[in-house]
């Protein structure tokens, strides 16, 4: 399921506990999924893509450890910061437990809002930055994709200077080039050919090029 405000998971067995979290942090524009389990949360967990995950240690049947250490053998979800929160758990064995199981912080409740809602607006501006990371190499890997690059050997007529291509044709060089790159064509003419082709105006560039060298030497020689 796809989302247009970042998702956040919150998990607990008790729904009053629920909506406090959400009224706790309403001012920011996100969207809230709710489980009441575990293994609820293991469902949610395959079908969102969540920027966090608060998770409450304290449940039946499938407790916050059990349930995050599940979450993190998803591949999607080994990543995704998790928080856990507790209002038994507080001495730092299980802080280290719930560090253990891959959350990345632990808050008892009573809960300090600004402590919560200062966590939570650091693991969100971290969710914005890896979705724009994301945006810009997927730009980059489309942009590589669309260059056209000139490889391998050329067979060129050692007459005409026309270049086969795979199929057995024979094209024009620039028309080839245009097919197999976004290189841009300006024309002109070499000196080789201007004194072939024509040799009187070859001949007039020569002298007035002569010319312009030597009123160069003499300005410098005043």
């Amino acid at each position: 399921m796809e989302s247009s405000k970042p998702e956040i998971l919150i998990v607990d067995d008790r729904v009053e506990n629920l909506i406090a979290l959400e009224t706790l942090l309403s001012d920011f524009n996100v969207a809230f999924i709710r489980a009441l389990s575990g293994n609820e949360a293991l469902e949610k967990t395959l079908t969102h893509d969540f920027a966090l995950m608060l998770i409450d240690v304290q449940m039946p049947e499938m407790d916050g450890f059990e349930t995050v250490s599940f979450i993190r053998n998803i591949n999607k979800s080994k990543h995704i910061p998790i928080i856990f929160v507790s209002a038994i758990y507080s001495e730092d064995f299980y802080k280290i437990k719930g560090v253990e199981a891959g959350a990345v912080d632990f808050i008892t409740k009573p809960i300090i809002p600004e402590l919560l809602i200062g966590k939570v607006k650091i693991f969100l501006e971290l969710h914005k930055q890896k979705i724009e990371r994301e945006r810009l190499i997927s730009e980059l890997k489309e942009a590589l994709n669309n260059i056209k690059t000139l490889k391998g050997l050329l067979p060129i007529c050692a007459s005409c200077k026309k270049i086969r291509d795979d199929k057995g044709y024979w094209s024009e060089v620039e028309s080839y080039i245009s097919l197999h790159s976004d290189v841009a064509f300006s024309h002109g003419i070499c000196p080789d050919c201007m004194k072939k082709l024509y040799p009187d105006v070859y001949k007039k560039l020569q002298i007035k090029k002569r010319n312009d060298h030597e009123s160069k030497i003499k300005n410098i020689d005043r």
